[in-house]
């Protein structure tokens, strides 16, 4: 749970800087496009300055209309040009981008500004086709006598060409973050949805496990009663049945205490209280209530403990459940006539090693991977016993809040050994080597 919640904010997080990163970029964007025009703009007023001198050479000391028009028409060559002109004094056109307007008179408002102006000159004026033009103008002289002026146009249009790679970057980055900051909402919206499925299935385990301990007290009582007022009980035949009752109730018992701790653990609700324990002990305890079923299973049956206690710091009834659903798990999957190992010792320094191993038809590779993280049964288990396929998760799960894990080691079609390690508390006494007991 704590692990959502993290998830969580960290992408609560990532949205908002996301949204930031946006906003940041679309208030650059308008400086980085208006720095990429201005960039072009003095590139014209660059251009206008050399065609200036070099139209210079062809007005004086004579004019050569063939060099002037070469000029012109290798202006033309970049695209961002829309028209270059170059007019004498009095305004009457020498050479342009159209021949058709050769010999005129240029009455335009912004070729008599250029004529009048002493120094280069940047124009903008709205032209016939509707478009904002930037005209450039400069004026062609031989040390301190003017012979006309050049002029360049581009407009909003043919400027674009120029811009089209700054224009482009400046969307594949907007359009990254905006896909960006889409995507962390979608999986915002769909751990919201899945927060909701699975508070809907909290509620309604929480509901069944409810009605489940109804009908089990119930049935207590209703046993109870039973056994209290039974005028016999020599007959074999009714201590068998209380007894089948009894393993069935105890069954129940276990499966709603496992669906309930895996529906606290989701939920955030399941609080470890550590404190020292004695796991031999609790060992001990665990195989005493298989006791009978194994010997009604016949299932021969080791247990290999140290003498000395080895205090580890857990949970009590978290480490209770992880024992009681491994070695239930191990009578119930074991065949009759099979055989179960338990062993507890100190198999690496500073850490005690708990190790169950069962005879069975083993667990595929393939499934070993999803035992411990889903609600799954294998095939060999179905095919073995009854069951929901709720307790190895369980166990995995309560074992990683001890910092430790479920680990399995595996010999498909012949047996199975599940195993964990704790860490020993300090003041734990070491047991020494070969000082066991059975």
């Amino acid at each position: 749970m704590k692990t959502k919640r993290l998830r969580e904010a960290v992408l609560n997080v990532s949205l908002v800087f996301s949204s930031l990163v946006f906003l940041v970029i679309l208030a650059t964007a308008g400086l980085i496009l208006e720095g990429a025009r201005n960039d072009v703009f003095e590139d014209m007023r660059l251009r206008t300055a050399i065609s200036s001198r070099m139209a210079s050479k062809s007005m004086f000391p004579r004019e050569d209309l063939f060099a002037m028009h070469f000029m012109v028409n290798t202006l033309m060559l970049d695209k961002v040009i829309k028209y270059a002109v170059v007019a004498d004094q009095s305004g009457k056109i020498r050479s342009h981008s159209d021949s058709d307007k050769i010999g005129r008179k240029d009455e335009s408002r912004e070729a008599a500004a250029a004529r009048n102006s002493r120094v280069p000159l940047m124009q903008v004026f709205k032209g016939a086709d509707a478009l904002e033009y930037f005209y450039f103008s400069e004026p062609i002289t031989t040390g301190k006598r003017r012979h006309g002026t050049i002029a360049v146009a581009i407009n909003s249009e043919t400027i674009k060409y120029r811009l089209a790679a700054t224009t482009q970057k400046l969307m594949f980055i907007l359009l990254a973050a905006l896909g960006a900051a889409g995507l962390l909402l979608v999986i915002r919206s769909l751990m919201r949805k899945e927060q909701k499925l699975s508070a809907l299935k909290s509620a309604m385990v929480h509901l069944v496990s409810h009605e489940f301990n109804n009908a089990l007290t119930v049935i207590d009582a209703v046993i109870f009663l039973l056994e209290e007022t039974e005028p016999k009980k020599t007959d074999a035949s009714r201590v068998g049945l209380y007894r089948t009752l009894a393993d069935e109730r105890k069954s129940l018992k276990n499966y709603v205490k496992n669906i309930l701790n895996e529906a606290r653990m989701e939920a955030g609700r399941f609080k470890t209280e550590m404190k020292p324990l004695a796991l031999c002990d609790m060992v001990a305890a665990s195989v005493s209530v298989m006791e009978e079923l194994m010997r009604n299973k016949k299932i021969s049956f080791t247990l290999d403990m140290t003498k000395e206690p080895f205090i580890v710091n857990a949970d009590q009834e978290a480490m209770a459940l992880v024992l009681s659903n491994l070695v239930g798990n191990a009578v119930k999957y074991t065949p009759e006539g099979g055989l179960i190992t338990v062993r507890l010792a100190p198999e690496k320094a500073g850490h005690i090693t708990f190790q169950i191993e069962n005879t069975c038809r083993g667990i595929s590779d393939d499934d070993l991977k999803r035992i411990k993280t889903e609600f799954f049964r294998t095939g060999e288990g179905q095919a073995s016993a009854e069951g929901f396929g709720l307790g190895l998760k369980i166990c995995n799960d309560m074992l990683l809040l001890h910092g430790s894990s479920l680990e399995v080691k595996n010999e498909p079609g012949k047996n199975a050994c599940f195993y964990f390690s704790l860490p020993v508390e300090k003041d734990s006494p070491a047991a020494p080597a070969g000082d066991k007991a059975r």
